[in-house]
């Protein structure tokens, strides 16, 4: 009975390692033979950043000098700089393959146990809902594994925390404080899910032994990788602190999340346009009713939380319909890339995502979560809300939509939704949710700023 109990658990395992390498094989094929094969903007900086480490003819962490990001995602850059230089590769073939192997780790591997664990469940996933989970991110986000964006690795760091943090072993929780700072440190506004994440090694803590060492494991595991920008924001902007400054001087940014909530009431979303067909450039989703709110209050600048908050008390209604219209537009994926050639939006791709999104909210209503899920709930929801009233990119939802997809992969479908005169009340609820979250992509659509309208109208379907 022992023995066949082994070859089960190791038989699992081999069918997990064999589903991330498919994964990653699947992802470098595709991204081989995409479209791109050049970096641009963000991706080119994050890129450029690794260089930061190579001064006066070697390698020094320390000298690290930018104040807007941290430092951990461009070392990993550097790391893949190197690779090129000593292989000979192109930059981007580099990128690619690296995004591949945390394709397959994430959606093969992490993201299940991380379910697993918050569920409670006695087996992760069963491969083919993984399958189907990896082919749904595929379909919405392939073409953002063609560059050095930190969006997929911070959330793979994030996901490693939240799945380690529950397990019992020492060095669980070792790497699961190294993760998760790692997170915040590649995505600062991961700072919100740290007290959740917390509270979720509280509650796995309970009626276990060596609580105490683990803690300081896990304390020892964050300050680690936290270190290296302490020294680094006091060796160059004497500032004694181990988080992300985002702050800029010779930018001019006093505070990059207040610059992007002014932003955010300017402008409903934004997409980046890299020519072809579409002029170079942000293509903007501008916001009538936050501009005026900004015009009635005399303001250019936000500078101070309470000067925001003092406009979130006077004009209470007019933020919540930007931010709803914000919510929705982050979520409306449009284009599987986040730099645009061309303006070719699919409606099947926005029909399919409607309703996923319907399918997701029926597999929530099966039952309330518990404690254990809704602490890992809010440590992927949390920074999603943080980031709603910012000028509203899809990838800046990236969490909400993949939890959104891992329901309808993962989670059990109600039995009571499809009973006699139920299944027709809903079909039809279905149908005008439908038609309500098409007419409010076209009006989003429909305020984009006057120089990419025409492209807009010429090419929408």
């Amino acid at each position: 009975m022992l023995l066949a109990g082994v070859i089960r658990k190791w038989r699992g395992r081999w069918h997990e390692a064999a589903l991330v390498v498919g994964i990653a094989a699947g992802y470098t094929l595709y991204l081989f033979a995409s479209q791109y094969q050049n970096l641009y903007y963000d991706a080119e900086l994050y890129w450029k950043l690794g260089h930061r480490f190579y001064q006066d003819g070697h390698f020094s962490l320390l000298a690290y000098d930018d104040s807007l990001r941290g430092y951990a995602y461009p070392l990993l850059n550097f790391v893949s700089l190197a690779v090129r230089k000593a292989l000979h590769l192109p930059a981007v073939v580099v990128v690619k393959v690296l995004n591949a192997a945390m394709a397959g780790l994430l959606f093969g591997l992490v993201g299940p146990r991380v379910w697993q664990a918050a569920t409670g469940a006695g087996q992760p996933p069963a491969i083919a809902r993984r399958l189907v989970w990896a082919g749904l991110v595929f379909i919405f986000w392939r073409d953002y594994f063609n560059f050095s964006l930190s969006d997929f690795p911070a959330l793979l760091a994030l996901a490693v925390a939240l799945w380690l943090v529950q397990r019992p072993r020492l060095e669980a929780a070792l790497l699961a404080g190294g993760a998760l700072a790692l997170a915040l440190n590649i995505r600062p506004i991961y700072l919100a899910s740290v007290l959740p994440a917390l509270g979720l090694f509280g509650l796995s803590s309970r009626a276990r032994p060596a609580v105490g060492p683990r803690a300081l494991a896990l304390a020892l595991g964050a300050a680690l990788v936290l270190a290296p920008q302490f020294f680094i924001n006091q060796r160059h902007f004497q500032v004694a602190s181990p988080l992300v400054l985002s702050q800029s001087k010779a930018l001019g940014i006093h505070s990059l999340y207040l610059q992007k909530l002014k932003w955010g009431l300017l402008h409903e979303k934004y997409e980046s346009s890299v020519g072809h067909e579409l002029p170079t450039g942000q293509l903007l989703f501008l916001d009538a009713a936050g501009a005026a709110v900004l015009r009635a209050e005399g303001l250019t600048e936000i500078s101070s939380p309470g000067q925001y908050f003092g406009l979130l008390a006077r004009h209470p209604l007019t933020l919540a319909g930007i931010y709803a219209r914000h919510l929705f537009a982050g979520l409306d994926i449009s284009h599987p890339t986040p730099y645009l050639k061309r303006w070719a939006p699919s409606r099947a791709l926005q029909l399919l995502n409607y309703a996923l999104w319907f399918g997701a909210v029926l597999v929530a209503l099966r039952r309330r979560p518990t404690a254990r899920e809704a602490l890992v709930l809010a440590a992927l929801l949390l920074p999603c809300l943080a980031v709603v009233p910012m000028s509203m990119e899809v990838r800046f939802l990236l969490p909400l939509h993949l939890l959104l997809l891992s329901l309808v992969a993962f989670g059990q479908w109600p039995e009571w939704a499809w009973r006699g005169r139920r299944k027709l009340a809903l079909l039809l609820v279905f149908g005008l949710y439908l038609a309500g979250c098409v007419g409010l992509s076209h009006c989003i659509r429909r305020d984009v700023e006057p120089r990419f309208r025409s492209y807009l109208l010429a090419n929408a379907k």
